[in-house]
């Protein structure tokens, strides 16, 4: 057995297969399928340690997991190696050795993910499970101004879901902006929010954009946002909206120290 080395793996997924990242009891996780093809590849039992834990039918792109190994094999030549290892839909970009110390969560300064949805009047079959599909009216800029609101270090109480462990509710949000873009000769067909925080609550950021879309289309008032952050600060609780599928999110960057 050589010495221990604890490797930093970058890795995206398309998460509608799996029960979420995190190893789970009798379903099909992202951790789970990528510890099982890890330690067939490196010859013994392997655990990774995400920065990111997302939910069912999350995707990533830029995904950071660390674990230690005592295999020969170079950290560079693992990604390579975990090809035909790793089902079709979870890809290993490329690996590094690290500093034993190095941790995927207390190291990760800041998280970015975007939230896809499609405006069109049909759903092109190749986007369908990689955003929320919404044709009906929507207010633009009354989801800017939302959004906005919610920048700068606030109590995010009110948009955790049932089932958080998180000590604080209080998160650090950096970039919250909406984008709108072109796709195959439609402008604005596809909206996009991406938001950048020091961290995240449980389906944190699917209630902010399910509360930004009841704004948009009527159903909360404006100024939603902001009314629910001041409440929590308070100790009360405040009606949000409703918490949007998990297909349209995805996990786009972790940034280090």
């Amino acid at each position: 057995m050589g010495e221990v080395t604890r490797v930093r793996l970058h890795l995206q997924y398309d998460g509608t297969q799996y029960a979420g990242f995190q190893r789970q009891k009798d379903v099909v996780t992202v951790q789970g399928v990528l510890e099982d093809a890890l330690g067939k590849l490196l010859k013994h039992p392997v655990r990774v340690r995400a920065a990111g834990r997302t939910d069912a039918g999350v995707h990533a792109r830029g995904q950071v997991v660390a674990f230690d190994t005592v295999s020969s094999i170079p950290p560079d030549r693992i990604p390579k190696g975990l090809i035909g290892l790793l089902p079709d839909d979870v890809i290993a970009d490329w690996a590094e050795e690290v500093a034993l110390d190095f941790d995927p969560v207390k190291d990760a300064v800041s998280k970015t993910y975007c939230y896809r949805i499609w405006r069109g009047d049909r759903l092109p079959v190749m986007a369908h499970r990689y955003v929320l599909w919404y044709p009906g009216h929507l207010d633009y800029r009354l989801m800017e101004d939302e959004a906005a609101g919610f920048q700068g270090t606030n109590d995010f109480a009110n948009f955790r879901a049932l089932g958080s462990s998180a000590k604080t509710t209080v998160r650090g949000v950096t970039q919250a902006t909406w984008v709108q873009k072109e796709v195959d000769g439609q402008k604005g067909v596809l909206w996009e929010f991406w938001v950048t925080a020091d961290g995240f609550l449980y389906k944190m950021i699917r209630l902010m954009v399910g509360t930004m879309l009841d704004v948009g289309r009527g159903y909360l008032p404006p100024g939603t946002v902001r009314r629910a952050l001041e409440a929590a600060e308070s100790g009360n609780k405040y009606k949000v909206g409703q918490c949007v599928p998990g297909k349209g999110l995805c996990l786009e960057k972790v940034s280090f120290s």
